[in-house]
């Protein structure tokens, strides 16, 4: 068979820019989506990323097969009787966060069965004609809907289709899905997503005060971020099997701006982290969810702990799915490290800011070119 020709990058700038700049926000939706959902046998142009920016696809190889390894954290230890025990796990959380920034949980107390039921909801949404997911599609400048992932200066397409909700501060799920699903019970998927979240944002409660202790601070030193008018949302992200999986991504390199993300994959390996300039792909496990530190905890933790760049692949033959969940802050509260975290040997590095502030710029810049969105916030240098 005939190999397909390497379709022409010079253009997808231009070419992306003027779909990007469609006030007509369905037909925007439906251009960058329609190769995704009607199956192309060549990836279009504006698909293609950059020959230096392409994953190398081992997907078939061992998982971690390298010196670096996410760790998984055993959370049915923290119920230990012996306090060593405790401890011994909340540094293993802080080592992996300090030197990954990501961190697995198992025995996390979330039922598998609740993961199953959204995660078929999930499909279920994906599966509508492209033409019912357009009532709930996403404009421009705007965070919750259907539709693609997309910075303001990027240049390629992810191969990808998501959907983001809100449950805090004001819940829009039973809304989409009233539009969604207007010829069978709605609320199977409304409650379906309520429950998993709530038992999601249960569990992020959880970790960032275990992460606020291995910070030598009082575990509830940072609770105030969770609590009243907090920030809980979710992005369903499904990466279709892709016609030249080599010359696409399903998720360019990219750090979170948020505080915390619980990531729930299928058994379709796609998810890859950066760990000193290697890309390590996390082997999904049903039992798991993956943990990584987002920018907010980075600047809350003095830098302590990382927020790093992961992205996710594409393949030619599978379909993937991934729940992905943010914790934040509520838009007024102002983000800056605690004076204890300030010292000599580790100086403050940013200014403080408040949520509402860093997400007004999050998605304008692509964080794996520049570091707008970081140096942006970086203190004044005397």
């Amino acid at each position: 068979m005939a190999a397909h020709p390497v379709p022409s990058h010079a253009h997808n700038a231009a070419d992306l820019s003027a779909v990007l700049t469609n006030t007509n926000t369905t037909l925007r939706n439906a251009s960058l989506l329609s190769a995704l959902v009607h199956k192309t046998q060549q990836l279009p142009p504006i698909f293609v990323e950059a020959e230096g920016q392409r994953p190398v696809l081992e997907m078939g190889s061992p998982p971690l097969a390298s010196t670096h390894v996410i760790p998984i954290v055993d959370m049915s230890l923290l119920s230990s009787s012996d306090p060593a025990v405790r401890a011994s796990l909340v540094e293993e959380i802080v080592a992996a966060c300090e030197k990954y920034g990501f961190f697995q949980v198992v025995n996390h107390g979330v039922s598998e069965n609740l993961i199953l039921r959204c995660e078929t909801e999930a499909h279920k949404m994906f599966e509508l004609p492209l033409e019912v997911k357009e009532r709930v599609h996403r404009p421009p400048g705007t965070s919750f809907g259907y539709g693609a992932n997309t910075w303001v200066n990027q240049t390629v397409m992810h191969w990808a289709e998501s959907f983001h909700m809100q449950l805090h501060p004001k819940s829009n799920i039973r809304e989409f899905s009233r539009k969604l699903f207007t010829e069978s019970d709605y609320t199977i998927f409304s409650s379906t997503v309520e429950k998993y979240m709530g038992q999601i944002e249960k569990l992020g409660r959880h970790l960032v005060e275990l992460l606020t202790e291995g910070l030598g601070l009082e575990p509830t030193r940072f609770n105030h971020y969770v609590e009243n008018e907090c920030m809980m949302s979710m992005r369903f992200n499904l990466y279709p099997p892709c016609p030249q999986p080599e010359l696409a991504i399903g998720l360019r390199a990219h750090t979170d701006p948020h505080l915390l993300t619980i990531l729930h994959q299928d058994e379709i390996a796609g998810l890859q982290v950066q760990i000193d300039e290697e890309w390590i792909t996390v082997n999904p496990r049903p039992d798991c969810f993956v943990v990584n530190i987002g920018d907010l905890f980075q600047v809350l933790s003095n830098t302590r702990y990382k927020s790093v760049l992961h992205r996710a692949v594409v393949n030619g033959t599978s379909k993937r799915l991934s729940l992905a969940c943010f914790l934040n802050p509520p838009l007024n509260a102002t983000v800056e490290p605690p004076p204890e975290l300030i010292t000599t040997e580790r100086p403050p590095v940013y200014r403080p800011f408040t949520w509402g502030e860093y997400l007004a710029n999050a998605y304008n810049f692509h964080p794996a070119n520049g570091g707008e969105r970081h140096e942006r916030f970086f203190l004044e240098k005397s």
